[in-house]
C-alpha cells in the first residue's frame, strides 16, 4: 500500500522530533535539516536524481555523502533512512514538518504582512509584539509584501488565519453594505 506525502511527511518528522527532543538536539536538527532542505530546493533535480536511474549506487551513495559530511548523527540516519526506502521525493515535506512541530514547540509563529508602505522598524515591533500577543506566541517571524493598491492597513496571513484590516477592504465592505 502506497503512502500519500502527508503520511510519510508526518511519521519521518514525528520520529525525528521526538528523537532530536529527547537528546537535546532540537536547534541543531532544525538547524541542519532547513539547511538541508534549502539544498534541495535550490537544486529542484536532486531528489529526482537520488530516487531515479540516472546515477550508479556508488554516485548516490557519494552525493549522499557530500550532502551529510558536516551532518549530525540524527541528521545523517535520517537521511540516509529516508533514502533507503525511497523516500526522497518526500524529503522537503519532511523538514516542513519538522519545522512545524519546532515551531509549535517554540511558540513560533511565520506571518505574511502586506502594508502600503514599507514598514519602519518602529512599527514593524509593534506589530510583531500585538501578534505575539493576540497569537499567544514568543516570537512571530514577518514576511513583508508591499503593496500600494491596499490603500492602507495591514494584511496579515498566518498558517492559520487571515486577518485583513487594509482600507481597500474597509471601502468595499462598505460599498457592499451600500448597494445591499
Amino acid at each position: 500500500m502506497s503512502l500519500n506525502k502527508m503520511v510519510v511527511a508526518t511519521r519521518y518528522a514525528r520520529a525525528a522530533f521526538e528523537l532530536a527532543e529527547q537528546q537535546g538536539q532540537l536547534d541543531q536538527t532544525y538547524e541542519e535539516l532547513t539547511n538541508l532542505r534549502q539544498v534541495f530546493i535550490d537544486h529542484a533535480d536532486l531528489a529526482d536524481l537520488l530516487a531515479g536511474v540516472q546515477l550508479k549506487s556508488d554516485q548516490k551513495a557519494a552525493l549522499l555523502q557530500t550532502l551529510t559530511k558536516d551532518a549530525s548523527e540524527l541528521v545523517n540516519n535520517l537521511v540516509h533512512m529516508v533514502f533507503d526506502y525511497g523516500r526522497m521525493a518526500n524529503f522537503v515535506a519532511i523538514v516542513d514538518e519538522f519545522e512545524r512541530r519546532y515551531d509549535a514547540k517554540r511558540k513560533l509563529v511565520h506571518a505574511e504582512v502586506v502594508t502600503a508602505v514599507q514598514l519602519d522598524e518602529t512599527r514593524r515591533n509593534q506589530l510583531k509584539a500585538s501578534l505575539a500577543k493576540r497569537l499567544d506566541a514568543n516570537e512571530v517571524v514577518l514576511k513583508e509584501q508591499v503593496d500600494a493598491s491596499i490603500i492602507g492597513g495591514v494584511i496579515v496571513k498566518t498558517t492559520n488565519q487571515t486577518m485583513d484590516g487594509s482600507i481597500a477592504t474597509q471601502i468595499e465592505q462598505i460599498r457592499r453594505m451600500l448597494l445591499d
